[in-house]
């Protein structure tokens, strides 16, 4: 398939998933009271500046759309912050106690929910809500007791222990609960195999586990646990190219409509949690188109969230990040930049290195190097395909400050190469070869300052400093809805006294589980 005639392809489905989304979207029944409050609270998980950019660029130059986000951005009823994000443990946090501080207000260390290290529960946001009669849910790309939502319902003291967080979202009470996981749900799963489905229809949900019934839900006055995956949901660029995953995994515009139709019901109001949590996965992964294109699919959540709100001017909306993550930047490329602008438009992959790294397993040199070129669309040198096949074949070393996801890390470098020819020290044109120039700095979370965005038709939103604590988005929502209620808190000397040293195969543990 030539690019073009993928470009147009892929878009075109795209167009197909996101009016289905539109079409349930339209069914939503608004407030006929028109005051009741809620809030939506988008997260981009480890979304970094350098993503939003790229994206916006591909939207505007490759797609010929302007982004959700800068319209949001232009909004004059729109306030921008930038917000600090370190844990009790350290400057650069993990999901966790970020979206603690978000729920609770309160800091906590990293691995931990919504906990402190002595073991003290603090109230989330979700459960004050709760308390006084709101419904709550959350619709994720992750699995659904993965960190980001399981902050808000659970009170685990470790993120890695999702069957146990999993036992809490079944008596969360959540009104909604979208994702993937059904590792840590299914009895033929678990170690315990305890099967939860069946409890959670004890409790009245309506289980769904596939696009075709999400979008056959509408009428259905049930609670919701959709889950629509083994694990994380697949990324954006996999479920546009794979048929088969794109019929029966649904986008996240797909989910947020259905959440918001199922919890605008309530006239006492709501809060949604909405997460594209793989944006993460893919700048761990130094996989910079895969990131774009979940960035690209949040910018569309965001633009059917932007309708709801613009219907429905008691809701109030906030945009953010939890971290950053690697070092994601679109890097100078050619004399006077010239050719930075062309570099970044060379990636078209037609999956995510996760998708083609699955299709590598147990296949020989020639096989890896065709596949690498195939869906890439990028020719590869023979030293390069042999890069990747060791690193296919090495085991992952554990390297506490560098790089640990491979062959992945070394994928994204070769994409982010282009070649340039020198003759009598002047810079010769074209280049030789000119692929991406998507650099990263590691695979690791990093600790810059993240964007919120907060947004409101009719809420005076308070003055607030243009760097904020992340512990100050749970006060803004608690204020929003005329609550009152102040968690514990605990200094960062006292943390470290009850924070262990967890060792090198927990730490890899963590990390396999992280992202498969």
């Amino acid at each position: 398939m030539k690019r073009r005639d993928f470009l147009k392809a892929s878009l075109a489905s795209f167009i197909t998933l996101v009016a289905s989304s539109e079409e349930i979207f339209a069914k939503v029944k608004h407030y006929e009271s028109g005051k009741a409050k809620g809030i939506i609270f988008i997260v981009g998980d480890g979304w970094p500046l350098g993503v939003m950019k790229a994206m916006s660029e591909f939207m505007e130059l490759k797609f010929k759309e302007k982004s959700n986000l800068s319209i949001l951005l232009q909004q004059s009823n729109t306030r921008m912050f930038l917000q600090n994000t370190s844990s009790l443990s350290s400057v650069v946090t993990d999901s966790a106690p970020a979206s603690v501080a978000w729920a609770t207000g309160t800091k906590t260390i990293n691995r931990s929910l919504a906990c402190l290290p002595d073991g003290k529960k603090l109230k989330t946001v979700f459960q004050l809500a709760q308390d006084n009669g709101l419904s709550c849910g959350f619709v994720t790309t992750t699995r659904v007791t993965h960190a980001t939502p399981a902050a808000w319902y659970s009170h685990n003291p470790n993120r890695d222990d999702e069957e146990s967080i999993a036992m809490d979202l079944l008596n969360s009470g959540l009104t909604v609960a979208m994702g993937g996981g059904d590792r840590f749900l299914s009895g033929e799963k678990r170690k315990d195999k305890k099967e939860l489905y069946s409890l959670f229809k004890e409790k009245g949900y309506r289980v769904l586990k596939s696009k075709e019934e999400l979008t056959s839900s509408m009428s259905d006055e049930s609670p919701i646990l959709g889950v629509f995956s083994s694990s994380h949901i697949s990324y954006f660029v996999d479920r546009i190219n794979d048929e088969k995953l794109g019929k029966k995994e649904p986008t996240l515009p797909e989910m947020t409509a259905v959440a918001l139709q199922k919890l605008a019901k309530n006239r006492k109001g709501f809060i949604l949690q909405i997460e594209a949590g793989r944006i993460d996965h893919a700048c761990h992964a130094n996989d910079a188109y895969a990131a774009m294109m979940d960035c690209y699919e949040l910018d569309k959540t965001i633009g059917v969230v932007m309708d709801f709100v613009n219907k429905n001017p008691h809701v109030l909306l906030i945009v953010t990040s939890d971290h950053g993550n690697s070092g994601y930047g679109i890097n100078g490329t050619g004399p006077e930049y010239n050719d930075a602008t062309e570099a970044l438009m060379n990636y078209k992959n037609r999956a995510s290195f996760e998708y083609i790294i699955k299709k590598m397993k147990n296949q020989d040199l020639k096989t890896v190097r065709d596949l690498f070129e195939t869906y890439t669309q990028h020719k590869i040198s023979a030293e390069e395909a042999e890069e990747i096949y060791n690193k296919l074949h090495s085991k992952r070393k554990i390297v506490i400050n560098d790089i640990w996801y491979e062959p992945e890390a070394t994928m994204g470098k070769i994409l982010a190469k282009s070649i340039y020819d020198y003759d009598n020290e002047k810079l010769m044109k074209p280049a030789k070869e000119r692929r991406g120039n998507i650099g990263f700095t590691s695979t690791n979370h990093t600790a810059e300052d993240q964007l919120v965005l907060v947004y409101s038709k009719k809420f005076n939103i308070p003055p607030l400093k243009n760097l904020i604590d992340n512990t100050e988005l749970y006060s803004l929502m608690c204020n929003y809805l005329g609550i009152r209620y102040s968690n514990p808190k605990m200094n960062r000397q006292d943390a470290m006294t009850y924070a262990k040293a967890i060792t090198e195969t927990e730490w890899e543990n963590h990390l396999k589980l992280h992202i498969s």
